[in-house]
């Protein structure tokens, strides 16, 4: 069988569900091959954080997504010498979530799942492996396991560390750490209160022999990491029994008190693509970057990968943007993600000294930092943000974009909730008086939304709009669908500026020669 698309997406764990779901609620034609024959069902990642909690806002319904999700507002950092040396803090907000959610990933999945399945226009192939991939005109012929092929203009692939489509094109991976430890993660479900709040608190061990990572998976469940011992035999390991005795242990809980469900031996990767990008092809998740999970990022990478990456697509699949617009995804996303790959190898590395006497100079550092080492999150760069005029990115772009609830009318919630997915272009000012009717319908073929935040308009109902705009004296804010800050401005005129550099980032294609 042979049919054609607008996108192949190869993959169909998180991010390629976000991919599929975003550009297939735009209406484009998209086949999702997925190699197992239905969903996993159990959870991989424990943790998300606001920015993509707010993705998921437009990516499925949010309430089905982070149903059983709980904040995650303190991570203890407990010593080699069994005293606590400090906590992360992550008691804030970002993008209008809590800054890191705990929760149940089958949720997650679930819901843009069952979004997908309302979209007569996205087709999800399970138990259909990717076999074959060649240019065929300006797309690619996708052969599967079961000998049908598929043709497609862009081909995505989103299909884990293994990577099929990157090396089909040829695209080098660079392993910046070998791994050689094994790790054991065990998943529970809590049928009895734990004691010492356990089944809500978030911890991380470092006992010089044998650390480990103890941390709630979502209302009810909880889950321990644990590094296996050298010399430990993996079959016997990884039997139910020594997690059990585990617990007991050296967690202290009684083994009555919870049902194991998964238990899983494991080898962390620490590697990154050299490109995002080959001609129509992309890739994005594990395949371009695999990282430990000591920064509880990597979904939440590969998820930031699939919104960046579908708004794109989506304007130049419809004409509206020229195919260069596509270059920035890598631009933006490949060091952005080395952060994340980096990042977490030195948290790996702080939390496996190599001997006592590190251990004891870590824990000591701890004690003085108060525990907090986690770097901040950098802006964007290198693709679709604000520039001055000399050049310089402009005040805070880059950065996660602010979301406060609002009330339009007589409807009240979450921005997004009530104005949908796309660009928001938020203004004290009365814009649509001065951006000029030519500014007005290119925004509007861009899906601009032009908001007015004030009477008659968007109302700031917790007043964190206006104290946003109001700490860094703007008047206005541009964000992008994948809820990141185009830029800010301050005045009519620099928000004129603002909307014009925008336009001129992303040009309408040039009219085909008659």
């Amino acid at each position: 069988m042979s049919d054609t698309v607008d996108v192949v997406i190869v993959g169909f764990g998180p991010a390629g569900e976000m991919l599929a779901s975003l550009l297939g609620q735009r209406g484009h034609r998209i086949v999702v091959c997925e190699r197992f024959p239905e969903p996993y069902g159990l959870p991989r990642m424990s943790t998300l954080d606001g920015e993509v909690a707010r993705l998921l806002q437009h990516a499925a319904d949010p309430a089905e997504a982070l149903a059983e999700s709980l904040p995650m507002r303190t991570v203890e950092i407990w010593g080699s010498d069994g005293e606590q040396k400090g906590r992360f803090d992550w008691d804030y907000k970002r993008g209008g979530h809590w800054s890191h959610l705990t929760l149940h990933q089958p949720n997650i999945e679930a819901a843009m799942e069952r979004r997908i399945a309302t979209l007569p226009n996205v087709e999800v192939r399970w138990g259909m492996s990717v076999v074959g991939l060649r240019a065929e005109g300006e797309g690619y012929a996708v052969t599967t396991s079961t000998g049908d092929t598929v043709t497609a203009r862009y081909v995505v692939g989103m299909d884990g560390a293994s990577g099929f489509v990157r090396d089909a094109v040829g695209i080098d991976v660079e392993v910046i750490h070998r791994h050689h430890d094994r790790w054991i993660l065990t998943d529970y479900d809590v049928l009895q209160p734990l004691p010492h709040d356990l089944e809500n608190r978030c911890y991380f061990d470092l006992d010089f022999d044998q650390p480990y990572f103890w941390g709630p998976n979502g209302a009810g469940r909880v889950r321990s990491d644990v590094r296996m011992l050298p010399g430990e035999d993996e079959e016997v390991e990884a039997a139910e029994e020594r997690g059990l005795e585990f617990l007991e242990r050296r967690v202290g809980i009684p083994r009555e008190c919870v049902r194991q469900t998964r238990r899983k031996l494991y080898t962390f990767r620490s590697q990154i693509v050299g490109a995002m990008r080959k001609g129509n092809v992309f890739i994005g998740g594990d395949s371009a970057h695999a990282m430990t999970p000591y920064m509880a990022q990597g979904a939440c990478t590969a998820m930031r990968d699939a919104a960046n990456l579908a708004w794109k697509l989506d304007l130049v699949l419809r004409g509206l943007a020229r195919d260069a617009l596509l270059d920035t995804y890598e631009a933006e996303r490949l060091s952005h993600a080395r952060f994340f790959v980096e990042g977490s190898l030195a948290a790996y590395k702080m939390v496996n000294p190599a001997t006592p006497e590190e251990a004891a100079a870590r824990d000591g550092y701890l004690a003085a930092t108060g525990g907090d080492v986690t770097p901040p999150i950098p802006p964007l760069r290198n693709g679709v943000q604000h520039r001055a005029a000399d050049g310089e990115y402009g005040d805070q772009a880059g950065e996660v974009a602010i979301q406060g609830v609002v009330r339009i009318g007589e409807r009240e919630g979450l921005l997004d909730d009530l104005v949908g997915y796309g660009f928001q272009l938020i203004s004290t000012l009365p814009l649509e008086d001065v951006l000029g009717a030519a500014r007005l319908a290119r925004l509007a073929q861009l899906g601009v939304q032009v908001l007015h935040l004030g009477d008659g308009g968007v109302v700031d109902v917790e007043g964190i709009l206006r104290d946003y705009l109001a700490e860094h004296g703007a008047t206005t804010l541009l964000s992008r669908p994948d809820v990141y800050l185009f830029g800010l401005a301050a005045g009519a005129d620099d928000s004129l500026a603002l909307v014009d550099d925008l336009l001129a980032q992303i040009p309408a294609p040039a009219p085909v020669p008659a």
